[in-house]
């Protein structure tokens, strides 16, 4: 499974929230799959994945909406924990990382300008992942119009 380094954060935070519900399905699989698959082979990318995959933004030439700043925000969360573009590895191994490097209020500067941050369910899901929880997920929650997702 490819996985963008940030995103290796974001799985933790995961509450069903998204930008479409195509893309609230598709990721809530993945974070399944990480949950129930700990030993699943990652491919860490600086760029898009399999969580861009079903993004209304992704396009050929990337995000359409955040460009590339979410780029810049995979190598500042890569360079944390010290994987490259293409390495592979085992998920448990790259969420031994996440956990250890990387502290709740770390995400105020690995993320900067992300608009989920507000909400704060990815540092709820570091500090879970530190506490020795597993993976959460979460079903979908509603995004009608009265429930919008955030802009970024």
């Amino acid at each position: 499974m490819e996985l963008s380094a940030h995103h290796s954060l974001c799985v933790h935070g995961f509450r069903g929230m998204g930008y479409s519900e195509g893309f609230v399905a598709s990721l809530a699989g993945i974070v399944a799959r990480l949950r129930d698959e700990p030993g699943i082979r990652v491919r860490v990318r600086v760029g898009s994945d399999a969580v861009c995959r079903a993004c209304p933004s992704l396009s050929v030439g990337g995000c359409m909406r955040y460009g590339q700043s979410v780029v810049r925000q995979d190598e500042r969360v890569a360079q944390v924990l010290g994987v490259e573009q293409g390495q592979e590895m085992d998920w448990d191994d790259l969420r031994a990382r996440v956990r250890g490097r990387v502290a709740p209020d770390d995400l105020a500067a690995l993320c900067e300008g992300c608009p989920w941050l507000s909400y704060g369910v990815c540092a709820e899901g570091l500090a879970e992942l530190r506490a020795g929880l597993p993976l959460r997920g979460a079903a979908a929650i509603d995004r009608s119009p009265a429930n919008p997702p955030p802009g970024r």
